[in-house]
């Protein structure tokens, strides 16, 4: 359900054109590392907290303190976060407070777009979601692994090899960097069960169906959520 009413999209597009050439007091500007990448960012009538992103839900979360009704304007790298149709700049979906919000694109070029986003006072959250993130745990380079370790996944699937042999494959994945997990992401095992999906998606691959970067993330999964502790 949106909280807007007729005609308030009309003001909401009104008052972020009006914000971009009238100063304003109260405003933050400045730049977040997001990834290793600079994001910049203004807010006015408000101050920004953090900016951090779900490379799993293809989203960036913008957490603030607002002292009224007032706009943002970040400057997103495409690196990080764009959406494309085919190979056509697409729409943003913007959340504010967990409510659909229209914006205005007011910068676009080859590396960033632009975004003018509206908030009320009160609102703390935004959240952009476009089709396709960067995606930190894995390496930038084309992944390639060892014919070896698809024998140990196949051998896994199959029940013939314990967790602990199909887990030194994986190391050796995180030694040679051809996977990557922040330090805070790999914490104490749970003891929780495998889930079979992985299982699953150790047979495919290892029969060539699906691609080692999708095998990749279902053992990202498993390690970031602390099932399996390497």
């Amino acid at each position: 359900m949106k909280r807007a009413k007729p005609l308030f999209s009309f003001s909401l597009i009104l008052f972020i054109l009006i914000s971009m050439y009238i100063p304003h007091s109260f405003a933050d500007t400045g730049t977040v590392s997001v990834e290793s990448i600079d994001v910049s960012y203004n807010i006015e009538h408000g101050d920004m907290e953090s900016i951090f992103l779900d490379p799993d839900f293809f989203e960036l979360i913008i957490t603030m303190n607002t002292q009224d009704d007032g706009t943002i304007e970040i400057t997103i790298p495409r690196s990080i976060l764009d959406a494309k149709f085919e190979s056509s700049d697409d729409m943003f979906f913007v959340l504010v407070d967990g409510f659909e919000t229209n914006y205005v694109e007011s910068k676009s070029a080859s590396t960033y777009r632009t975004l003018m986003i509206p908030f009320f006072n009160g609102d703390s959250i935004i959240e952009i979601i476009g089709t396709h993130a960067l995606n930190p745990f894995i390496s930038n380079t084309e992944i390639k692994i060892p014919d070896w370790i698809k024998n140990n996944a196949r051998w896994w699937a199959d029940g013939l090899i314990e967790d602990a042999d199909f887990i030194s494959g994986i190391q050796y994945l995180i030694n040679e960097e051809i996977m990557t997990i922040p330090q805070t992401q790999s914490g104490q095992s749970t003891q929780q069960a495998i889930p079979d999906w992985i299982k699953n998606n150790a047979r495919w691959w290892a029969d060539g169906l699906i691609e080692d970067a999708d095998f990749v993330s279902g053992i990202q999964y498993l390690i970031t959520n602390g099932i399996m502790h390497v």
